[in-house]
């Protein structure tokens, strides 16, 4: 189902060091992409990617043109043609920040400029990634990925309602009204699994937005919370839910990335019944 959230780039300053430890903490598995290598053999920066959704990106002495406004790069969106997206929105008049080639699908996909919504978005054709992915070997799409994977990416916008106009007009993601979880007055969210903050609460003081959180999907949350905290990153907010088990808010972690978790048994509630059916 399109459209839909599949992966989010961070920046990082140490990329090995991040691989090591979120390995530990979530039994995340990364990859380098072969494609950086193919395409640019004498750049200085590092790319790692994973079915889980996570994306770190590690600049070179450069920098990366693009990516001026922080570390958040990216929050990427499969979408049934991302050429038609980008006609629309270039035709609209924002700005195109990059322009990715994909060279085992032979497609492309876009990047837009902060004026787009005022979060970074990526739109790409459904399948592509996984296409040049799998040129290396098996990747699965983050749908039918194990956990851990990112269940949301979640991000704070002055004007939630504007941007989700945005987003329907251009990327047709609808949202809903959902509960913000603590994190703000208000929440908006949809079966694409973008979620939009507005009115951030203190839980968010030292966290470099937009980016709220990647909220992951895991399989031991208790053992995930144990290692979480045992690494020095403690529990900002936690909330009991309905399907059972908890989820829990830690804010910013390894390398300033900001992350909650929560059961594997618990993702329908999250995506929630109110969500879907206000989608149908």
């Amino acid at each position: 189902m399109v459209p839909k959230f599949c992966r989010m780039a961070w920046i990082v300053d140490d990329m090995a060091a991040f691989e090591r430890e979120l390995s530990e903490l979530l039994g995340a598995k990364f990859v380098t992409p072969t494609l950086i290598a193919e395409l640019y053999p004498d750049a200085g920066f590092k790319v790692m990617f994973g079915e889980h959704g996570i994306e770190p990106i590690q600049p070179g002495p450069e920098g990366i043109g693009f990516a001026k406004n922080g570390k958040l790069i990216e929050i990427a969106v499969d979408v049934d043609d991302a050429e038609a997206v980008r006609a629309k929105v270039v035709g609209a008049g924002y700005s195109l920040a990059a322009d990715s080639y994909l060279p085992v699908p032979d497609a492309h996909e876009y990047l837009f400029g902060w004026d787009f919504c005022g979060v970074p978005m990526l739109a790409c054709t459904v399948g592509d990634n996984e296409a040049q992915m799998r040129a290396q070997g098996p990747f699965d799409a983050l749908d039918d990925a194990a956990p851990p994977k990112i269940g949301f990416v979640t991000a704070v916008v002055e004007d939630a309602d504007a941007v989700a106009a945005t987003l329907n007009k251009f990327f047709k993601m609808e949202f809903v009204e959902t509960d913000p979880a603590g994190l703000g007055r208000r929440a908006l969210t949809g079966t694409h699994r973008v979620k939009l903050i507005e009115g951030p609460s203190a839980l968010l003081d030292g966290i470099e937005r937009p980016l709220a959180a990647i909220e992951m999907i895991v399989g031991d949350v208790e053992g995930t919370r144990t290692r979480f905290e045992a690494a020095g990153y403690g529990v900002r907010h936690s909330r009991p839910l309905r399907s059972g088990g908890t989820a829990y808010y830690f804010g910013p972690t390894v390398q300033g990335l900001p992350i909650s978790i929560y059961p594997q048994a618990a993702d329908a509630e999250m995506l929630g019944v109110e969500t879907q059916a206000a989608l149908a």
